[in-house]
């Protein structure tokens, strides 16, 4: 008998028999076709999870470490996520840049993140140098927003604001290179649709477009920069009523422009983001049919 541990709507980490005798055909079949890829599994790193781990004893840390993230441990994580500035982990709320009008971003600076963060990082790669990094701000700088609190608005859409904002990418991808920290890819902002009680920044499919096109897009060409673009993290439109009902909101609006799509490597979707892989893949071989090009 083989031993299994399941969850459903009613009970979870139940633990169960998996073989049950029946006279019915057997309607598994096995072959050697194969479908889409996973990359792996993974999860973010935040300042409370490296506190946490700081309160433990050097082998408790070491075992809690390898467990996570080393070839032979148990989860063998290969993806994280690392946020720009403060996330819902963060023992306080702060941006990379908190000086006021600061377009150029001269006084930009990881310094707090090499007191928690980074070292997190540098743990996880020791045990797994392969692994893949992507990044998102949960809220911009205040100064940078339409309502100067971590909280609530939107990125100001002047050129000004854009410009810096987008430059504010670039030097984080910059400034943790120099701590041997490749970033694979950058995603605009976390849950695009939702105002939170922690940081948080609220997109429109256009904002993101403009933004991408006009001003991340050409800033990354400018500085030869090599992190892939993603668009998200988007999660459920409907918590938002003014932006609208539908994931084709954003995938629709910012992957139809010939010019905005030109940047984009991916599509990054959060919890509820039920039928709108489909979707996007369909919008994506329509769009490749349509151009004539081929997918790689």
């Amino acid at each position: 008998m083989i031993k299994v541990i399941y969850t459903n709507n009613k009970e979870q980490w139940k633990e169960g028999l998996s073989i049950i005798k029946t006279d019915e055909k057997a309607n598994l079949i096995v072959t050697n076709n194969r479908g889409r890829k996973l990359d792996g599994f993974g999860g973010c790193f935040n300042e409370l999870g490296m506190k946490a781990l700081l309160d433990l004893d050097k082998e408790n840390k070491k075992t809690v470490l390898d467990k996570l993230f080393s070839p032979d441990g148990e989860c063998k994580l290969t993806l994280a996520r690392i946020p720009i500035g403060a996330s819902d982990y963060a023992i306080s709320w702060y941006s990379l840049n908190d000086i006021e009008d600061d377009y150029n971003m001269a006084h930009f600076s990881i310094k707090r993140d090499r007191n928690l963060l980074i070292p997190y990082i540098k743990e996880a790669l020791k045990r797994q140098p392969n692994l893949k990094i992507s990044a998102s701000p949960w809220s911009p700088p205040v100064w940078l927003k339409t309502h100067q609190v971590y909280n609530f608005g939107r990125l100001k859409s002047d050129v000004q604001s854009q410009n810096a904002y987008a430059l504010y990418f670039a030097k984080f991808i910059e400034e943790y290179q120099k701590e041997g920290i490749s970033i694979d890819q950058i995603h605009i902002q976390n849950e695009v649709a939702a105002d939170q009680k922690f940081p948080s920044c609220v997109w429109s499919g256009e904002q993101l477009r403009e933004f991408i096109k006009k001003y991340l897009g050409p800033k990354f060409e400018q500085n030869n920069v090599k992190t892939e673009i993603w668009l998200g993290t988007i999660n459920a439109p409907e918590f938002s009523k003014e932006i609208g009902q539908d994931y084709d909101d954003y995938a629709n609006c910012v992957l139809r422009d010939i010019d905005a799509y030109k940047y984009i490597k991916g599509v990054g979707y959060q919890w509820q983001g039920k039928n709108a892989i489909q979707r996007t893949g369909y919008l994506y071989w329509n769009m490749v049919l349509h151009s004539g090009g081929e997918s790689s």
